[in-house]
């Protein structure tokens, strides 16, 4: 069966959705374990970028500070895919030992190179208090 040219944008557009999800919740684990190689690897080999409440890095090592018995959660992604590039917007949620540490948004660009889905910018911003209603009940 082939598919009109809107059906395979939409499939398209889906499968990268997905893919980009599995990204996040790998970038999420690797955060939260401390380990500073696969959260790298979330990101494009060269020229990609993290910014840490208006704090710009270029050098990911410097700007990994996971672990630490925390664990980062994203929820409510809007995510659009055009292609080979795609942007996303998410809530981040950091959890301590047992409360909520901090929460914020984060603004990513992607692009697909190399058989996957990669960061090519990632910004996170801290709300300056916990958003108690995002949290799930």
């Amino acid at each position: 069966m082939t598919l009109t040219y809107q059906q395979q944008y939409v499939l398209d557009g889906l499968a990268g959705r997905a893919a980009i999800l599995d990204l996040d919740a790998r970038h999420n684990r690797c955060y939260s374990a401390g380990d500073l190689a696969g959260w790298i690897a979330t990101f494009r080999h060269a020229g990609a970028t993290y910014s840490r409440g208006g704090e710009p890095f270029t050098d990911l090592r410097a700007a990994f500070d996971g672990g630490a018995g925390r664990r980062l959660v994203t929820v409510d992604h809007e995510i659009t895919v055009d292609g080979v590039e795609a942007t996303q917007r998410c809530v981040a949620l950091l959890f301590g030992a047992d409360t909520v540490v901090a929460t914020g948004i984060f603004t990513d660009r992607l692009v697909y190179e190399r058989g996957g889905w990669y960061f090519t910018s990632r910004e996170i911003q801290w709300d300056r208090a916990p958003r108690e209603n995002v949290l799930l009940v």
